[in-house]
């Protein structure tokens, strides 16, 4: 008699938030590696270059990353740039991705349309998003909307996700 084991891969979706400089990356990093299985999982880097300081922000996520990833900017249209990748996809970093969407003036339905899109994507999906809702209530409207988009994007996919991790000072917090 033959006895068959199916192994199940179950798709993952994973939300890393935390403080700025927290660990969040480095945990992401890591974690995607991990269910990566041995594939060469996607770094979606949705930062766009406006300063000399981001510049360099940039050039050291790309050294740390080495030859780890296949990288691809993108800094407006996530689930489009990934559709028909069949890879895992780290997104680096929901954060910048909403000071985008809110530079170039998308609607809020149109920003919620795209975490669904991203949430329905049949790719394990690790996104990096920091946590700015633990300070004060910023003292200027777009600072606030920013502040809000991101505490309910946050709360979006902290319940969609299978798995939420908390960095604070480079120690990860599993939160589900």
């Amino acid at each position: 008699m033959v006895f068959w084991i199916y192994t199940i891969n179950r798709i993952m979706k994973i939300l890393f938030t935390g403080g700025v400089k927290s660990g969040k990356s480095t945990n992401a990093e890591s974690r995607i590696i991990e269910i990566s299985k041995g594939i060469i999982p996607i770094y979606l880097a949705t930062c766009e270059m406006f300063d000399s300081e981001m510049i360099k922000r940039i050039k050291d996520h790309r050294q740390r990353r080495g030859n780890k990833f296949q990288t691809i900017e993108e800094p407006l249209y996530l689930s489009e740039a990934i559709k028909d990748l069949e890879k895992p996809v780290l997104i680096e970093c929901m954060t910048m991705w909403i000071n985008n969407v809110l530079h170039y003036k998308f609607s809020e339905k149109k920003i919620f349309k795209e975490i669904d899109n991203l949430l329905a994507l049949e790719n394990d999906l690790i996104f990096v998003l920091n946590e700015v809702g633990m300070g004060i209530i910023p003292s200027n409207p777009l600072a606030r909307k920013f502040s809000d988009l991101s505490g309910r994007i946050s709360q979006k996919l902290g319940v969609s996700c299978d798995e939420v991790n908390l960095c604070v000072a480079g120690f990860l917090v599993k939160l589900k």
